[in-house]
């Protein structure tokens, strides 16, 4: 099903300036999103500031409406791109190196400096008797902790699925037919702006059928085991989906362009009647899915309007080439792997530090993305690990007479 519409082809090889914008917003607000989880009461996180805010849980529950589906959705659109433009070879040797490669290297290493962290966090104070601590659990295939980069580890899974249909259509001659087919769904949907309730159905479905929904927490992130939960896997692999389709008609960016004004009001509306529904406060206590068909419905439905308004709205305003927002996007995906250790680190520094949460929070993002630019520009973005994460980039210098030139 990897056959593109004519228009598609046509533009294999641009750079899509807006939705590597919107990729690059969604990682970053992940840093947001965890720097904030210090400061929820009750207690979500291994770290608890002596703050708390009811706004900074606020902006928690908005931000993990539609992050993650946003960042699927791009993950979707751009591999459908990449195999347009290399092939199923090229598609699997770039994700290989891209994806997994990190993923093996990264991981061991984010992980220590965790438990480096958890030790230092959970240590008793000077002077005072120590307790034996807790055994931690087995590790096993349902405990394995992915931590944040499970996220890599989903796309694989996503990337594996995609070359297996690719495999398969192809082997049967349907392709062709079956995208043409999927094509006009999904365009119908777009352009009539049905789209959005025929996308929350799989993971409402999942989530319905949840005996033990966190309701405040939507669709539960599946950081731990090698098996992806029910309904993350519903919610992200139909995000992935209809990324991969909006590349073959790339036309419903401009729809989606023109309704942004109508999508972010409506997702904003959204959000407010959900918080109304479950309060502001964390709800730490399971309930069964089937129990809030109503509140689930609109749940996913605000944060679908969320992630199809914010592509639509960087389609219409961020096109052009912004050397800022460029350089954001290539840094954003090591600011990502990078951030939890050190805003784990930061927490711990200032947890019994006087002063309001806002502040607090506001002073730790601004030191992890500092030191997540900064790691970047020195160890990274002309290095192999550069390379490895986003391509090979070689530093240019400007001449006398003002011209640019590769060092």
């Amino acid at each position: 099903m990897s056959e593109t519409a004519n228009m598609s082809v046509s533009i294999s090889s641009e750079r899509f300036h807006d939705l590597d914008a919107v990729r690059a917003g969604a990682l970053l607000l992940g840093v947001a999103l965890h720097t904030s989880m210090s400061f929820l009461e009750p207690q979500v996180w291994l770290i608890k500031d002596a703050s708390s805010s009811a706004g900074l849980g606020v902006l928690f529950y908005v931000i993990h409406m539609f992050r993650m589906m946003t960042f699927f959705v791009m993950a979707g659109f751009f591999a459908h791109l990449l195999m347009d433009k290399r092939g199923l070879g090229g598609f699997i040797t770039n994700r290989l190196i891209r994806v997994g490669a990190p993923l093996v290297a990264f991981w061991p290493i984010v992980f220590a400096a965790i438990i480096v962290v958890m030790i230092i966090a959970f240590a008793p104070p000077p002077g005072a008797p120590s307790v034996p601590a807790a055994p931690p659990p087995p590790l096993m295939a349902k405990t394995f902790p992915l931590t944040h980069l499970w996220f890599l580890y989903a796309l694989l899974w996503l990337y594996g699925g995609a070359v297996v249909l690719k495999v398969l259509t192809d082997m049967l001659h349907i392709g062709k037919g079956l995208g043409r087919m999927f094509d006009a769904i999904v365009g119908f949907l777009t352009r009539t702006d049905l789209i959005g309730a025929v996308l929350i159905l799989p993971a409402f479905a999942a989530l319905y059928a949840n005996p033990a929904w966190l309701i405040w927490f939507g669709i539960p992130t599946p950081d731990a085991g090698v098996v992806i939960n029910t309904p993350a896997l519903a919610g992200f692999s139909t995000a992935f989906a209809f990324g991969w389709f909006l590349h073959r008609s790339p036309d419903l960016l401009g729809h989606l362009a023109k309704r942004w004004w109508a999508y972010l009001p409506a997702a904003a509306i959204g959000t407010i009647v959900c918080l109304n529904m479950v309060g502001i406060m964390p709800v730490i206590t399971p309930a069964v899915g089937s129990e809030h068909p109503l509140y689930l419905a609109l749940y996913l439905l605000t944060g679908w309007s969320w992630t199809l308004g914010l592509i639509g709205a960087a389609h219409a305003c961020l096109k052009r080439e912004n050397p800022v927002l460029r350089y954001l996007s290539d840094a954003s995906y090591w600011i990502y792997i990078l951030h939890i250790p050190v805003v784990m680190g930061l927490q711990l520094a200032i947890r019994d530090m006087a002063g309001p949460a806002e502040l607090k929070f506001a002073g730790i993002l601004l030191v992890t993305v500092m030191i997540g630019l900064l790691s970047y520009q020195i160890m990274v973005r002309y290095t192999f690990i550069g390379a490895i994460l986003n391509g090979r980039r070689r530093r240019t210098k400007r001449t006398s007479d003002g011209q640019e030139v590769t060092a």
